[in-house]
């Protein structure tokens, strides 16, 4: 797919079709890297998103252990 760059002020855009913003699950914020002479976008992560999940089944297998009172 081709595309051009858009004057936007002093900067430049590009302008992404609804499909790939779509298919990418692309929000409002994203994540630009430069690699070489290429432009990464990426959808940006939200700190810590999905964490609980990871953990979900560790959780679930093992027992809490009471130690007693904390002493400070």
């Amino acid at each position: 797919m081709k595309t051009k760059l858009v004057k936007i002020g002093n900067s430049y855009g590009v302008r992404l079709p609804k499909t790939v913003i779509e298919s990418c699950e692309l929000g409002e914020n994203l994540e630009m890297t430069v690699k070489g002479k290429s432009v990464v976008l990426m959808a940006d992560k939200q700190p810590r998103s999905g964490w609980l999940e990871a953990i979900q089944d560790e959780i679930n297998s093992k027992p809490l252990k009471y130690l007693g009172e904390w002493e400070w």
